[in-house]
């Protein structure tokens, strides 16, 4: 029998000649300048990575993707890729290309730069595109984010790297409670069961339920329905995917969204840490967000004059203490982020200092 040739492919196939005989010698790199590192192998070869900011979460035309895969061609060997973050990153052979894609990708709207200490990523989920789940506009917040911020990017140092991103509901598909800074949508009301639940899977939307708030109720007709249980009840939405007999009342006036800081997912110093929520309610306010925005300005600006150079946020917390974050950036303090308030606990305030 002949073997039919598949995946795994061999990644060589896909990056330019003048990388291949480098692959695995790698010795040595160093920062040019904002979104430009040259990489020096064991023989002395030389090469260039370009990295540039991306779109929220990563969408596009068709007319920029052709731009950009002619940038790839012209420059960097026909060959680009997008990081885990969603920036562009590009590999040239000289520096003199770097420079000038550099030039074109700043014309085309996108900045070049992001290591060292500056912003480095910045991304989101898709949001109310098409996710059921979505308790804010995670993109849009997100790009309000970056039109705000983005001198942080690529001018502007920093003392060290910041992550920051947006998701819109709890259950974190745009990677949030694991960067400096990042929102995540919160539902404040508990979904209600309407009569049209009677013909989903009942057991298996029980079952949907993380935290165990869904149980199944007989009623006096010998039927069954189900009833959420408000004191368990963490307001994740989920029952709502797997059961369109259950809705939330009134969205437009409960949904909004929460800020966290801290979070990182990196082996340095203290290893990963899930970010603590400073700001457990935020109203959604679109299309600009303004009072979102300026809380995390005012988040950035005083980590920024307070820090030492190296220290990502959770470190420099670690040695002030949170009474003095919230003392030094004016953020209203509450009893609840001295304690158990991370992702699993977001919903705890959600009656009382939440709202």
């Amino acid at each position: 029998m002949t073997a039919i040739e598949g995946p795994p492919r061999p990644y060589s196939n896909f990056i330019p000649d003048y990388l291949k005989g480098s692959i695995g010698k790698w010795i040595n790199h160093t920062v040019v300048r904002s979104g430009i590192i040259e990489h020096v192998d064991s023989e002395g070869r030389k090469v260039y990575s370009v990295k540039a900011g991306s779109t929220p979460n990563g969408r596009y035309s068709t007319e920029t993707m052709r731009k950009i895969s002619e940038l790839a061609r012209k420059y960097a060997g026909g060959s680009m890729r997008f990081t885990q973050a969603l920036n562009m990153e590009f590999i040239t052979k000289d520096l003199e290309d770097a420079q000038t894609l550099t030039n074109e990708l700043n014309a085309l709207g996108f900045p070049v730069g992001g290591w060292e200490g500056h912003i480095w990523n910045m991304t989101s989920c898709a949001g109310y595109f098409h996710c059921a789940l979505a308790a804010t506009d995670a993109p849009s917040i997100l790009q309000s984010l970056a039109n705000d911020l983005h001198d942080y990017f690529d001018k502007e140092e920093l003392p060290s790297k910041l992550a920051i991103s947006v998701s819109g509901c709890p259950s974190s598909c745009g990677g949030s409670f694991l960067t400096d800074i990042s929102i995540s949508g919160i539902h404040t009301e508990v979904p209600v069961v309407t009569d049209a639940a009677k013909t989903c899977d009942m057991q298996g939307t029980a079952f949907s339920c993380p935290v165990g708030a869904i149980q199944l109720k007989p009623l006096p007709d010998g039927s069954r329905t189900l009833e959420i249980r408000a004191n368990l009840c963490i307001g994740c939405g989920l029952c709502l995917s797997a059961c369109a007999g259950i809705i939330f009342q009134t969205p437009e006036k409960t949904d909004g969204h929460a800020i966290a800081i801290g979070g990182k997912a990196s082996a340095s110093r203290y290893g990963t840490t899930l970010g603590r929520i400073v700001v457990p309610f935020m109203p959604n306010e679109p299309p600009h967000y303004e009072k979102t925005v300026a809380v995390v300005r005012k988040i950035v600006e005083t980590w920024k004059a307070d820090a030492k150079k190296g220290e990502r946020i959770s470190d420099w917390i670690d040695r002030i203490g949170w009474e003095k974050f919230f003392m030094k950036t004016g953020l209203p303090f509450f009893q609840q982020s001295m304690e158990y308030l991370d992702l699993r606990g977001i919903m705890t305030i959600r009656e009382g200092s939440g709202r």
